[in-house]
């Protein structure tokens, strides 16, 4: 069941991030509007993110050893640093929309 719930929170995370990657080429293909398209692809990358990390803390319930410990913690850091990476990227653009 928890596979299941794992498996479902990653497809969910990796239909949001192709729907804001659909979206933002659909606003580039309207107009030249190149800071509306990157900020729909760092929504939609943070959101994925978050599900990625649901995904992450479901697959903790089947972790049974230190290298399987150490795997996910890896894992949880490198997530962790990339939303905030994008959170960065997403003030920054709200901050200059020029």
């Amino acid at each position: 069941m928890l596979s299941a719930l794992r498996l479902l929170a990653e497809l969910v995370s990796n239909l949001v991030l192709f729907v804001a990657v659909l979206g933002a080429l659909r606003a580039l293909w309207r107009g030249p509007d190149l800071t509306g398209a990157r900020l729909l692809v760092v929504d939609g990358m943070l959101l994925a993110l978050n599900l990625k990390v649901v995904a992450t803390l479901l697959r903790t319930l089947e972790v049974q050893t230190w290298p399987q410990i150490g795997l996910f913690a890896a894992l949880f850091l490198l997530r962790t640093g990339l939303k905030r990476v994008a959170a960065w990227e997403r003030a920054e653009l709200r901050a200059d929309p020029a």
